[in-house]
């Protein structure tokens, strides 16, 4: 890190996605985010990774650029939320599979 340089100024931008899994693994989850995300694509680096939180089973979506994050928080409707320590930002969704079929139609409409 250069001198000057604060690690708020080098944290992600997070997109969290709180999941319902429905009997469905929660990789497939975060592989149909993945996916939507190469399709904008982005302009920076990013990660998605799925954790296991005290609410329950969640893919984290981090992002260097705000407006990869913008994007993906747009498509899937996700709200400011206060943040974890670490993050520059933070917003969340709530992923059922009415939210994963959206996700799923929008997945297609974007390969087109």
């Amino acid at each position: 890190m250069r001198e000057g340089t604060t690690l708020e100024a080098i944290s992600p931008y997070l997109v969290l996605c709180q999941a319902d899994d429905g009997g469905r693994p929660i990789i497939e989850m975060a592989r149909t985010l993945h996916d939507l995300i190469l399709t904008f694509p982005p302009q920076g680096y990013y990660s998605v990774r799925t954790v296991e939180d005290e609410c329950g089973p969640a893919v984290h979506c981090a992002f260097e650029r705000k407006m990869d994050a913008d994007r993906l928080a747009v498509t899937v409707g996700a709200i400011q939320i206060a943040r974890y320590e670490g993050y520059r930002s933070e917003r969340a969704f709530f992923l059922n599979d009415e939210t994963m079929t959206r996700l799923r139609k929008a997945l297609l409409k974007q390969q087109r």
